[in-house]
């Protein structure tokens, strides 16, 4: 995972950990409009923040081939090789 990367899921992290409480200040009446005006400046900003990451990417998050199975998952008879005493 590169740096920013890690920043944004931070930034994302600290969002919703703060959300939770203005939530319930908002529920008591509590918070004031700058107090509001503020999260919502952060929380803008960190969407931005998202909104270019995923323009970044150009909609390929890994590139791998899917393969759907009708039934079970079978693994082979032999996945690893027996235990034998030294």
């Amino acid at each position: 995972m590169i740096r920013e990367d890690r920043e944004l899921l931070a930034l994302l992290a600290r969002l919703n950990t703060d959300m939770v409480s203005l939530a319930m200040r908002i529920m008591e009446h509590l918070a004031s409009a700058d107090e509001q005006a503020h999260y919502a400046q952060r929380l803008i900003a960190a969407g931005e923040r998202l909104q270019r990451r995923a323009n970044e990417m150009g909609g390929a998050v890994i590139e791998s081939e899917v393969v759907l199975m009708n039934g079970p998952l079978t693994l082979p008879e032999l996945t690893v090789e027996p235990y034998r005493e030294p």
